[in-house]
Parts: C-alpha cells; sequence; structure tokens
C-alpha cells in the first residue's frame, strides 16, 4: 500500500523524497491559444538573465497577480462595489505577466540546465494560490455579488475543475490539454478585467434581446465549460490509470482524490445556504479566499502525492478551517460568523504557506540545489 502523501507533520518521507529522483514532467496536447502565444513566450524567455532562478520568475508572477487582486478586493469588498479604471485594468496587465512569467519559467529552467521536480512543484503549487485569488477578481469586475448564487457557483466550479485537472494527472501520469484549456481561461479572464476597465461594470448589466443580462449569459457558457470538464475528468477516471490494476500512478485507488474534495464542497454548500448571518453572500471575499486557500492545499497534496507516487491524504489539517465554520453553524452560530471566517482564513493561509515553505525546504536538501538561486550547493551544508 503507498504511504500518505504528506506526514503528520506535514512533510515528506524519505521514500517520497526517493520516488521524486524518478519523476519526470509528462504533458500532452496544445490549446488553440497556446500555439502563437508559444512564439511570444520563446521570444520574451530570451530576455531573462541566465543568472535568475526559474521559482524567481514564478514566485514575481504570483506576488504581481496577488497584489492586483487584492487591490481590487480593497475597492470591491463585497463584489458589488464599482473600482477606479485603473485597478481592473491593473488586473488584466499583472495577468498578462503572470502568465508569460509561468509559461516561460519552464523553458528558462531548461536553457539553463536547472530543470528539477521542484519547479514543476512550485509552478503547480503557485498556480493554485493564484486562482483563490484570480477566481475571485473576475466576479469582481464583473460585479457578481450582485447575484450570490452566480458568484458561489461560479468560483465553486472554477476550483474544482482545477483540481480535477491534477486529478486526471495522478490517474494517467501526464498533464493532458484540450483544445480549450487553461490558456483560453486566463485570456477570458484578461478580457473581463480590461472590459470592465474601458467600459465600466455596467457593461455587463447590459441586456441581449431583452431576455439575459451579459453577466449571466457568460455565467451560463462558463458553468457548461465547467460541467464538460468535469464529466471529461470522471469519464477518465472511471477509465482506470496507468497502476495496477487501472489505480493510480501510487498504485492507490483512483476515486481516493474524490475524498477531500467532496468534503470541502460539502461544507462550502451547507455554509452557504445555512449560516444566519449569510456569510458568504455578506462577505464572499473573505469567505472565497478560504475555500480557495483550502483547495490550493488540497491540489498541493495531490500533486506531491503524483510526484513522489505517493498515496494522497484524505483529512488534511486544513479541512480544519470549514468544518470549524460548520460546526459553529451547526450548533446556532454562537462565535460572530465574521470573525470565525477571518481567523479561518488566517489559519488557512499559515497552512498552506508552512507546508510549503517545509516542502520546499526538504526538496532543496535532498537535491541539494537551492529554491531560488542557481548557485551550487556545498554537499557538506545539505
Amino acid at each position: 500500500m503507498a504511504s500518505p502523501t504528506v506526514s503528520s507533520s506535514g512533510l515528506l518521507t524519505l521514500a517520497q523524497l526517493k520516488n521524486l529522483d524518478s519523476h519526470h514532467y509528462s504533458c500532452a496536447g496544445r490549446s488553440l491559444a497556446e500555439w502563437p502565444l508559444q512564439m511570444l513566450w520563446n521570444w520574451l524567455v530570451q530576455f531573462v538573465p541566465r543568472w535568475v532562478a526559474p521559482n524567481t520568475l514564478t514566485v514575481i508572477g504570483l506576488l504581481l497577480n496577488s497584489l492586483s487582486t487584492v487591490i481590487l478586493f480593497v475597492y470591491s469588498p463585497h463584489a458589488i462595489e464599482e473600482a477606479p479604471s485603473w485597478v481592473y485594468l491593473n488586473c488584466a496587465v499583472s495577468f498578462f505577466i503572470y502568465q508569460v512569467l509561468d509559461a516561460i519559467d519552464g523553458e528558462h529552467a531548461r536553457r539553463t540546465d536547472s530543470s528539477n521536480p521542484l519547479g514543476e512543484l512550485f509552478d503547480h503549487g503557485c498556480d493554485a494560490v493564484s486562482l483563490a485569488f484570480v477566481g475571485l477578481a473576475v466576479p469582481c469586475s464583473m460585479q457578481m455579488g450582485k447575484y450570490p448564487h452566480y458568484l458561489f457557483f461560479y468560483y465553486i466550479g472554477v476550483l474544482v475543475v482545477f483540481y480535477c485537472a491534477h486529478w486526471r494527472t495522478y490517474i494517467s501520469g501526464k498533464l493532458e490539454f484540450g483544445i480549450l484549456d487553461v490558456t483560453e481561461a486566463q485570456l477570458g479572464m484578461m478580457a473581463v478585467h480590461s472590459f470592465s476597465g474601458l467600459f465600466g461594470p455596467q457593461l455587463w448589466d447590459a441586456m441581449i434581446f431583452d431576455l439575459l443580462d451579459v453577466r449571466t449569459i457568460l455565467l451560463i457558457i462558463s458553468m457548461i465549460i465547467v460541467s464538460v470538464s468535469v464529466m471529461q475528468s470522471v469519464h477518465i477516471v472511471l477509465q482506470g490509470g496507468q497502476g495496477k490494476n487501472g489505480s493510480t500512478v501510487a498504485d492507490t485507488s483512483v476515486l481516493s482524490p474524490a475524498f477531500p474534495v467532496l468534503i470541502l464542497v460539502f461544507f462550502s454548500h451547507y455554509i452557504y445556504g445555512s449560516s444566519p448571518a449569510r456569510i458568504m453572500q455578506t462577505s464572499p471575499i473573505v469567505s472565497g479566499l478560504l475555500l480557495g486557500l483550502v483547495c490550493a492545499k488540497l491540489t498541493i497534496n495531490l500533486v506531491v502525492a503524483h510526484m513522489s507516487k505517493s498515496g494522497m491524504v484524505l483529512l488534511d489539517s486544513i479541512l480544519l478551517a470549514p468544518f470549524a465554520l460548520f460546526v459553529n453553524i451547526y450548533i446556532g452560530a454562537p462565535l460572530p460568523e465574521l470573525y470565525s471566517t477571518l481567523a479561518a482564513t488566517v489559519y488557512a493561509s499559515f497552512n498552506v504557506f508552512t507546508t510549503s515553505v517545509f516542502i520546499c525546504q526538504q526538496i532543496c536538501d535532498h537535491m541539494n540545489i537551492y529554491c531560488f538561486s542557481l548557485m551550487k550547493r556545498d554537499k557538506k551544508t545539505s
């Protein structure tokens, strides 16, 4: 039986670290927008100094993207308020820079002969954390807080689709891209921010043939895409994986990764529908960030499980955050819901950050490398 992905201390086991040594990145397919953009990325990567570590590019993109989104949250804390035009345009530009840096970090690693499993894990981990922020930024730009149901189902759908993409990788052993995939989704998000900045968020209230507003039409299209993607993932899972008897790459059940994300979805729906203070409707940013960070941690666990060919933790400590809110609401909300949600979000942030730092440091020590430098480490200090 495969060992758990992360031990109770939040660290990798020696067996997992050794499995990382033999891991090789594998992907298949290319989306429609990736081909023309690839030419831009290949041109831009030439200007990156060879002494810059690939992970530095990744974290710069994450910080820029997150900072621009936080600025939007400040101006639109309930996803209803209209922010200045420059805030929306800043999100679009920052997202584009993030996409470029996220795309060229791998190529830069190859040109500097510094490709390693840490880079892949760091890249996917930053993507997971970034999604917690940018997934909420789009509803803010579209003032989706006017329709809490829209915001909730859109955001949960985005998180689940991203998780399912890595679930499929855990099953098949390679990351597969469709004709319409993450690159197109990112371009769509940039377009939303750009239109809100140029024409104002009132644009999304415009009626089409006096039937539906633009916001509703785009949400319907998004939900159709989400549904198709999830169904494709379920189909791939039910077909079986690359392990023994159709199991995962770690020879574990192909259904095991469903457990933690279903727990998160259950807690989310309960809190949304049962909160006396309607916390997710009245404080969508704080509660949304909580769910996004929890899903980011679960996704990171899944990536580690795939790369280290190990089983996945089914009850991660970060699930204590939504569980605490669930219990508080179930017993009648004796604790103020806003403060308890803030506390849970802080806990989730701390959990993601500390675990990520510990695991990165473990891998650096094991592989005798630095995370943000291409300098060679002295083996005596590893």
